[in-house]
């Protein structure tokens, strides 16, 4: 009774203190899962039985949306058609699959969900479909599928790059964000990378490594190397090209040579945040950089802007006005991104904010009340908006 009492209190107290209602609401929801709250902000709060463990025993809503409770992954399952499931951080750490992920994944896929795949990796999908496949995910879409089960599909933001700038140097108009690569095709570009398939990834797709006296643009795929030219046929970097160790020093003097010059930056990994929590160099860090120095010309591709999410609405299986939902264990690339898409979201407390929510990262512990509310209220504050659904982790 007192906790119905105090709901109501904060609803009426709404339009003045939105964000120490929602947080209040939720610290209530948290310890009353049993409760059955309606008030004006149409909270409903119950616990279903189910076969299966309980994923979370709290969600908040988004604005004009409704907070419902679920206890499982086979509860999303039933409310969704489509699911938009983040990788790093969520089902696997890079090299090995999170305890119980290929089963969360095959048991969606067996009850018809569609599942693809969202990523802000700068390689092509090709390479994640080879990591996924090698990890005991699948089918994929090109396989022969058994019992018409729906075919994973994968995009990265890093092959939609990869696309768009192809596309545009064979004078293919693209379906989709033609607009961000056509100024950029078969142009020279100066590109921060991962090391590893810098030189493949830009030429093949039209482009040409240059210094940054020569580009026409600047690249951001990684903060481990700088490739500045193709390297010389039979010389030991033939394969790499001309690269430089990544440093902060070098980044300073290359992006203010950049904004002089007013060279755009194509950004095909807008992440700011490792997916295991280390605070290592990330080219949405050096994004927000560039654009503090003045820049005006940052195009981003990836989460939490819309390009990935149309692309995902094209996905073979993806049926128009399908039911989507968003999972992602980053509340400003995965949250904020299917808030923008119109779409709703299931945030997993396991990964990159687990130090945050005093939670071991891809476990499945419920965060303390207090915690998740303070970090949800916090980001609603800032963005507006708030996961529709939080999970401990994405496994049944």
């Amino acid at each position: 009774a007192d906790a119905r009492a105090c709901t109501a209190q904060l609803a009426a107290s709404l339009p003045s203190n939105k964000a120490t209602v929602r947080r209040n609401m939720l610290l209530l929801q948290h310890c009353v899962p049993s409760l059955a709250m309606t008030s004006p902000l149409h909270a409903v709060f119950a616990v279903a039985a189910s076969p299966l463990r309980a994923q979370s025993a709290v969600s908040l809503a988004g604005p004009g949306r409704a907070a419902v409770s679920l206890n499982s992954l086979s509860h999303l399952a039933g409310l969704y058609d489509v699911f938009l499931l983040d990788q790093f951080g969520v089902i696997h750490d890079g090299s090995v699959a999170y305890d119980g992920a290929t089963q969360a994944v095959a048991h969606a896929q067996e009850r018809g969900t569609k599942i693809c795949i969202i990523s802000n990796s700068s390689r092509r999908k090709s390479d994640t479909i080879a990591r996924l496949r090698g990890m005991g995910f699948g089918p994929f879409d090109g396989d022969e599928a058994e019992g018409g089960v729906p075919p994973l599909s994968v995009v990265t933001s890093g092959d939609l790059v990869w696309e768009g700038l192809r596309k545009a140097a064979d004078g293919v108009m693209g379906d989709i964000g033609h607009e961000l690569f056509e100024d950029l095709a078969a142009r020279k570009c100066l590109v921060f990378g991962n090391g590893e398939d810098d030189l493949e990834y830009v030429t093949s797709c039209g482009c040409t490594p240059a210094t940054i006296e020569e580009a026409d643009f600047v690249m951001a795929r990684g903060l481990f190397s700088v490739l500045t030219g193709p390297g010389e046929a039979g010389a030991a970097d033939a394969r790499t090209g001309q690269v430089a160790p990544y440093s902060a020093a070098l980044e300073q003097a290359i992006l203010a040579r950049a904004l002089d010059r007013g060279l755009p930056l194509l950004v095909s990994n807008p992440d700011v945040l490792r997916p295991d929590g280390k605070d290592s160099p990330m080219p949405g860090q050096l994004a927000r950089r560039y654009q503090a120095m003045g820049a005006l010309d940052v195009r981003m591709v990836g989460k939490p802007h819309g390009l990935i999410y149309q692309a995902c609405r094209s996905q073979p299986g993806v049926a128009a006005g399908a039911r989507m939902l968003g999972i992602g264990d980053s509340l400003p690339h995965d949250v904020l991104g299917a808030y923008a898409a119109g779409i709703d979201s299931a945030f997993v407390c396991s990964g990159v904010h687990y130090r945050e929510l005093g939670v071991a990262q891809a476990s499945d512990q419920i965060p303390e009340g207090n915690k998740l509310a303070k970090l949800l209220a916090e980001f609603d504050q800032e963005h507006g908006c708030a996961p529709t659904h939080v999970l401990s982790a994405f496994r049944l």
